[in-house]
């Protein structure tokens, strides 16, 4: 490489470290002058000032315009809400001067006092009668109806229904008159299944659902077979044999 080759390249080289320092230098500028602001004309001097709003100042754009900004709460005393002059914050309110609008009434006529009171009421003699208290009046009390005759019950020790099985067919509905059953609390209504063919009851009536006591399971479930003698009432087939109270 002769010495004119190595100037070209030095040269080359110069000028691009020259380029990149003018391209860097193009990033850096001065800041632009403020512009102004609110659109408030250049050069005018903003200040803060205070100004008393006693309804006399002279500048009435600003006390309208203090007023509709006014943070006070609308439910203490002022002067859109209170008329006349509004209330000083200072002020105290006279002993008695609260509703010195309205005049003092101490004493009221016979005639004059109107108090709605409500009829005595009875107390009630059974718990019967005190759930009908506050009851409405029945105004349409006898219209439509008829004064039907109460026959007694018949007396029952229970009642059995038969339904058969296969299709639900009652086959048997009637009462127990001759059953006891040996307990003195309240049972639960209880069933059997019996299946029957042409000699009779196959076997003991299954229980199906309890009366939630052995004993008197135990005496309906000897009560149809020795008693009642479904075997000789019905066919053959399977049936369900409904007992209650």
């Amino acid at each position: 490489m002769n010495k004119i080759d190595e100037r070209r390249i030095w040269s080359l080289a110069a000028t691009g470290a020259l380029a990149a320092g003018v391209l860097v230098l193009a990033l850096f500028r001065s800041p632009e002058p403020a512009k102004a602001v609110l659109g408030l004309p250049t050069g005018k001097v903003l200040s803060v000032g205070l100004a008393k709003l006693d309804g006399g100042s002279a500048d009435a754009l600003l006390e309208e315009e203090a007023t509709l900004q006014d943070p006070t709460p609308l439910f203490l005393p002022t002067a859109r809400n209170a008329g006349g002059n509004a209330i000083p914050a200072g002020a105290r309110g006279e002993p008695g001067g609260a509703f010195s609008g309205y005049a003092a009434k101490l004493t009221y006529a016979e005639t004059e006092l109107q108090l709605t009171l409500p009829s005595i009421v009875a107390d009630p003699k059974t718990p019967a009668e005190a759930f009908e208290a506050g009851q409405p009046a029945q105004s349409y009390w006898g219209f439509g109806q008829k004064d039907w005759v109460a026959r007694p019950l018949t007396a029952r020790g229970a009642f059995v229904e038969v339904l058969a099985a296969g299709d639900g067919q009652r086959v048997i509905v009637l009462p127990l008159v001759d059953a006891r059953p040996p307990s003195e609390t309240t049972w639960q209504p209880l069933q059997f299944l019996v299946a029957i063919d042409a000699a009779g009851v196959v076997s003991p009536p299954v229980l199906t659902e309890s009366s939630r006591v052995a004993a008197v399971d135990s005496y309906f479930q000897n009560f149809m077979v020795e008693t009642l003698h479904v075997g000789e009432r019905l066919g053959p087939g399977f049936y369900r044999v409904c007992i209650g109270p």
